[in-house]
């Protein structure tokens, strides 16, 4: 066993060499970068891996009974120990700079260059138990307990900052977060203020759904209803491909001649399908949501002005047979959401012939 366990402490030696001379150095720019992060990592690899042979190696044959006598606590030490070595050398391997834990800038740079020679020469003591007579206990027990003692402080000192940069870095995040969302509704209400809700409402109409922010829905709204035609202007709009802007505004809006749309809904429904019958000849994949937001536009407008006398089932029942225009050989299918949803909406309203 003193041989693996030799071979393995070379391994960690080697590894050690290679760390030592990339430590301190500025990481290169482009693909070098790339090429010194992999030796890094290979380097530490081979550290991690013959510093746990060894210590596996050492703890199987009761080279760590003077630890303590009590074997359950005596393997949580050295366990313990060799998660913090390995955390630690990985911090002293990777450091770089302003990116690194603070108490890793504190020890600096060379940190690898002077914590692993101590445990590997107490390792190879340890491995080497006729070394033992030679070298007296205190130096290498002490070295060993020196290197592992601030392993474990450095990683309880990273698991505080840690911690406290948890709250820090969320407060940092919603504040990032709010100012998108300033930065986005100020973009929005500009566009707003721009629109002309004589010629361009339509454009607008995307601002005045329930998912918008208040503000920007009231400027939307206030924005539309200064046209005193504004009820005119969305039932033309029914009758043309801008339908499915217009949909989503009746869905979540009210109007109020709600007469005046009655009629034109059920052409608004008759446009969507033909728009979903172009998007089923042309789209490529097809996605599971596909329509579906559409599809409740339609039907939840259809709600608020069924009590019209208007039978809309025909109009949806060609808005459904849409859906099954059939696909091209290059085309990629998918189970549309909207499909049963619309097949439950006329297995309940379509009138028996």
């Amino acid at each position: 066993m003193n041989v693996f366990g030799n071979l393995a402490l070379l391994l960690a030696l080697i590894g050690y060499f290679s760390l030592a001379s990339m430590a301190g150095k500025p990481t290169p720019g482009g693909d070098y970068g790339v090429g010194h992060a992999f030796a890094l990592l290979f380097a530490y690899a081979a550290v991690a891996v013959g510093i746990s042979i060894a210590t596996a190696i050492v703890l199987w044959k009761g080279g760590f009974d003077w630890v303590t006598e009590k074997t359950t606590l005596r393997n949580t030490f050295v366990i313990s120990g060799l998660i913090a070595l390995l955390i630690f050398s990985f911090f002293a391997a990777m450091i770089n700079g302003g990116g690194a834990p603070w108490v890793m800038r504190i020890l600096g740079k060379h940190t690898i260059v002077w914590a692993l020679p101590p445990l590997l020469l107490a390792g190879f003591v340890l491995v080497n138990t006729s070394l033992q007579t030679l070298v007296p206990a205190v130096i290498w027990q002490w070295t060993l307990k020196g290197v592992v003692l601030i392993s474990a402080v450095s990683c309880v000192l990273m698991l505080g900052e840690w911690l406290f940069n948890i709250p820090i870095a969320a407060a940092q995040h919603a504040e990032m977060r709010d100012a998108e969302d300033a930065r986005r509704q100020q973009e929005f209400l500009d566009q707003i203020e721009k629109n002309n809700p004589k010629t361009e409402m339509v454009l607008i109409l995307v601002f005045t759904t329930k998912y918008q922010d208040k503000a920007v829905r009231e400027a939307a709204l206030a924005k539309i209803k200064s046209n005193p035609e504004w009820q005119q202007y969305l039932v033309s709009r029914l009758e043309t491909p801008w339908a499915g802007e217009v949909f989503p505004f009746l869905a979540d809006n009210d109007v109020e001649d709600r007469r005046l749309f009655a009629e034109p809904i059920k052409a608004g429904i008759l446009k969507m399908a033909e728009k979903f019958k172009d998007s089923m000849e042309r789209t490529h994949t097809f996605y599971d949501g596909q329509f579906y937001s559409e599809t409740q536009s339609i039907l939840q407008t259809i709600a608020k002005f069924q009590d019209l006398g208007i039978d809309y089932a025909p109009a949806v029942r060609k808005l459904r047979k849409a859906l099954d225009t059939p696909l091209k050989s290059y085309q990629q299918a998918a189970n549309l959401r909207c499909i049963p949803v619309l097949d439950s909406w006329l297995k309940k309203h379509e009138k028996e012939k």
